[in-house]
């Protein structure tokens, strides 16, 4: 599908335009003169002679060669360059792709692959999972594998964490594609169905983990060939996962699921509430933190009962059991916080991503535990869910045969990794050292005094900037409440829905000299802190902010946008500019623009080179940015020298993660790219992970030893104590998604036979009529099995066949069946020419038969797949418990499962034929 277009797409969405450019070759304008990367230590032999992988090193001949072609390279023009996309077509040639790719991105973006780049693009090329230490430029290195796959043939997926990070990467490094005659497609949450269809269709898509997984559901639900949105061949793709520890480990433990709602009992869950808060933990429940799970006692039983009137918690009446309600409203009172696990809105509450630190938006948690977790707030309880499709990461991502990834931080889990999803990991040597220090973590007695050693470092940081690491709201506000009491203003960049339109501002501004800032989990949030300040991003702000006071949007628009910051944001002063912006604002306003087609136009103005075709409009914003950014920058760039002297930047953690690979995150937001930076981490034995595994042992011990509040701990012994807390976390949620998988290997299997059939339902057109045909003769088979020996209970049989068959009462009762009676197989011959001729006659009497049938053989499959999913689920539970009784739940799950599953094919074709033919 390459091609060579030039032109910009608009794309109009729910109720916003998606800009998405398309393949425009740029000319080289006002480029600067190429580092001489030689010079430094990311050269071929010292990148290579410090490799610690065998994988790395054995790439050096085609670094190499990439190397020795760049010069031949740089000396094409535009259009020849562009026309290596159609040579390589032809003959593919891995090292002549990526050279190409590395003078589209120097043309285009101005940014130049270092080896080490080259060198993760070989490993994804070869399906490896590639480890890039934070700020190596995984983002831009995902281009050599994807042009690569492409020119040989195949569409891509390039697979985010969120919707943001797809849209960014698209806009941006979409257009070294476009240059190259590569089409791009994105696809956003809120896009309708035509449109991600359009977008799929590309050569390479940006999209998140979960838009896809939920496409390939829905398409599995969809009831027209035409809603299918993927296409049939998108298993074939090749498949770049980023940030691949975060969606294939981390985000692994939790199902793609898809529900529909049932009204839920809202006085069971609030008199569920009222007894929760009056049952006492030992007495009359047991609560195991690390698994988030609490198990009523007996004497809990007896109580709950007693106070609920009723002989068993486990009867069930009036539209299930109390054991479900009172479990969930203990597993809500004492698992689960506000601020740390949920947010709480006007009338709803909305699950907070530990790992990121953001709202997920529309998930709930299931098994009752949401609704529970809503009458402990007082919050009216919305509607239960019933599962209609669900699918987990192990097995989505494992069905692509061409898959590869990469991410920061992946080494201590490569064995897991190459167990479920059969991807090798390889570490990847930094262009330049790490110049970052790590200092020892600082322990204290409390909570309170943990902050206040931190206040003081923050004070005593005598100018750096400082990002403080925080894990849940409500510390990181009560943090920055305390360093206003020291006189610092500290910026707030939390999963509170009014900080997020802010993000870009807060970064751009955190590496400046004295800023603070306080984020929750700023580890997941893929964002880099440039040290003096990103000059870019405060030009683009800048210039945001006075076109969205020029009026350029359409009324009401403005909302979607982050206001005007605040005096003193900007360096300098650039007013200066305010009569250009002026002028194209005039242009702007003529084009009815809405806040996402403005900061598109702004990310291609801001983002890219000068192109040949650009609209006056986006030169004229090119223009003015170039100018801004270049006054910011001469500010900028002294203040990143002075952030430098001072130390660079230093990252604060208040809490020990549960993933050692979180907070190794965190730690690398300073010391990127050869920058100075350091780390400490400030805790307390009154912390979740101490708690969790002991801490109150510790604290006993210091009480005997009478240390103060306030001394600091930096033993080896308690380091390592922590160390080995989080391999016990990791170990335990290790074992989740074991179970997970092990449970999900059985349904994946079960999964792919349904959904290849329906695939194939939706495939077969007018064809249909036969399938009918053959399911009717199998539900005569099924009614003359269920009716004795050889169909002697011809009543029986007579009677089932009416009601599947109106047409044949008063034409096969009970006495012209009984000369067959124990007789099945003449019986059967006999009954399939009668219910034959009933189903043909139903076709011509039928207007539209075919589309029909398919349609009520879809439904039929999809409610019988639906009760399937929750009958196995209740199975899982089931099976659990009756590992108490020393049976192996893996074993029982197994066989139990696949009992369920012979029935279910039976279902189906009763369900669809009984619909069609009572129709």
């Amino acid at each position: 599908m390459i091609r060579s277009a030039v032109l910009y797409i608009l794309l109009i969405g729910n109720a916003h335009t998606f800009l998405i450019p398309s393949f425009a070759p740029k000319p080289i304008c006002k480029l600067p003169t190429k580092p001489l990367f030689s010079a430094t230590v990311s050269s071929e032999d010292t990148l290579f002679q410090y490799a610690e992988d065998a994988a790395v090193k054995s790439l050096s001949s085609v670094v190499s060669e990439i190397n020795s072609i760049e010069a031949k390279v740089e000396e094409m023009d535009d259009y020849a360059l562009s026309q290596l996309t159609q040579t390589l077509t032809a003959k593919p040639n891995t090292p002549l792709a990526f050279a190409a790719v590395r003078e589209a991105s120097w043309r285009v973006l101005t940014q130049r692959h270092y080896d080490c780049q080259l060198v993760g693009g070989l490993l994804m090329d070869a399906n490896k999972l590639c480890e890039m230490q934070t700020g190596e430029g995984k983002t831009l290195t995902t281009l050599l594998p994807v042009y690569n796959k492409v020119v040989s043939g195949k569409k891509c997926f390039i697979v985010t964490t969120n919707d943001y990070l797809a849209r960014r990467d698209s806009l941006v490094n979409g257009q070294v594609l476009n240059f190259l005659g590569v089409t791009t497609g994105l696809i956003q949450g809120g896009m309708a169905e035509d449109e991600r269809r359009k977008q799929y269709d590309n050569d390479v898509v940006w999209v998140s983990n979960q838009e896809i997984g939920f496409d390939y559901l829905r398409d599995h639900l969809s009831m027209t060939k035409e809603g299918v949105v993927l296409g049939d061949d998108w298993v074939e793709r090749f498949c770049l996962v980023d940030e691949a520890d975060s969606i294939f480990i981390d985000e692994a433990r939790t199902p793609l699921i898809i529900s529909e709602s049932v009204d839920a009992d809202g006085t069971k869950f609030a008199n569920a509430k009222i007894l929760a808060d009056n049952l006492q933990p030992k007495l009359h429940y047991d609560v195991d933190v690390k698994k988030k799970n609490a198990v009523l006692t007996e004497q809990g039983f007896m109580d709950a009962e007693k106070a609920l009137g009723v002989d068993s918690l486990f009867e069930v009446k009036d539209g299930g059991s109390w054991v479900q309600y009172v479990t969930s409203a203990v597993m809500a009172k004492e698992l689960f916080k506000p601020d740390v696990d949920y947010a709480i809105g006007p009338d709803s509450i909305s699950i907070i991503d530990s790992f990121s630190g953001r709202v997920l938006e529309g998930r709930k948690y299931k098994d009752g535990l949401h609704q529970a977790i809503e009458a402990k707030e007082g919050i009216t309880v919305s509607k239960q869910s019933r599962v209609v499709a669900k699918v987990t990461y192990q097995a989505f991502f494992g069905m692509f045969k061409d898959l590869s990834a990469m991410t920061g931080t992946a080494k201590t889990s490569e064995v897991e990794l190459k167990d479920v999803y059969n991807i090798e990991v390889v570490r990847v040597p930094t262009a330049l050292p790490v110049a970052r220090r790590d200092y020892k973590d600082v322990v204290f007695k409390t909570r309170r005094a943990a902050d206040e050693a931190l206040a003081k470092e923050v004070v005593a940081a005598g100018g750096r900037p400082v990002l403080v690491g925080t894990t849940s709201v409500e510390q990181s506000e009560r943090i920055v409440a305390r360093l206003q009491e020291e006189g610092i203003v500290a910026e707030l960049l939390n999963a509170d829905a009014k900080n997020a339109p802010r993000e870009s501002e807060i970064v751009a501004q955190a590496g400046r000299v004295g800023r603070v800032t306080v984020a929750t989990n700023m580890a997941g949030r893929g964002t880099d802190i440039k040290l003096g300040g990103d000059a870019g991003i405060m030009a683009q702000i800048y210039l945001r902010s006075k076109l969205v006071e020029a009026k350029v949007l359409v009324d009401g628009e403005e909302a979607f946008l982050p206001a005007t910051p605040a005096e003193g944001y900007f360096p300098v002063d650039v007013s200066e500019f305010d009569g250009e912006i002026g002028k194209v604002a005039k242009d702007l306003k003529k084009m009815g623009l809405t806040a996402d087609s403005l900061t598109q136009i702004l990310s291609v103005a801001c983002d890219a080179t000068e192109g040949e075709d650009d609209e006056a409009y986006v030169t004229a914003v090119r223009e003015i940015f170039e100018s801004v950014e270049g006054k910011f920058k001469d500010v900028l760039g002294e203040e990143a020298e002075e952030v430098k002297r001072l130390g660079g930047l230093y990252v604060m953690g208040t809490n020990r993660h549960e993933s050692p690979r979180i907070d190794r995150q965190l730690r690398g937001r300073a010391g990127r790219q050869g920058d100075p930076g350091s780390s400490r981490f400030f805790l307390s034995f009154e912390d979740d992970m101490f708690k969790v595994f002991g801490g109150d042992k510790l604290t006993k011990m210091l009480e005997v030893f009478r240390v103060s509040e306030d001394m600091p701990i930096e033993a080896e012994s308690v380091t390592k104590t922590l160390d080995d807390v989080q391999l016990k976390v990791e170990e335990n949620y290790r074992e989740i998604r074991d179970n997970v998988r092990t449970f999900d290997e059985v349904l994946n299997g079960q999964r792919l036979v349904i959904y290849q059939r329906r695939m194939r339902m939706l495939g077969r057109g007018g064809e249909f009529g036969d399938l009918v045909s053959e399911m009717a003769e199998e539900v005569v088979n099924d009614i003359i099995a269920g009716a004795g020996k050889g169909g002697k209970e011809v009543g029986k049989i007579a009677e089932l066949l009416v009601q599947f068959f109106p047409q044949l009462s008063g034409v096969v009762g009970e006495g012209e069946l009984g000369k067959y009676k124990g007789k099945g197989k003449e019986m059967g011959e006999f009954l399939k020419i009668a219910v034959g001729e009933a189903v043909e006659a139903k076709k011509g009497t039928t207007k539209e038969f075919e589309k029909k049938a398919q349609y009520l053989t879809l439904l039929a499959l999809d409610n019988a797949w639906s009760q399937h999913l929750n009958n196995m689920e209740s199975l899982v539970e089931s099976v659990t418990l009756r590992g108490y009784r020393g049976l192996d739940p893996k074993i029982e799950y197994q066989q139990d499962g696949f009992e369920l599953f012979k029935g279910l094919e039976g279902t189906i074709r009763r369900n669809a034929v009984y619909s069609l033919m009572n129709q």
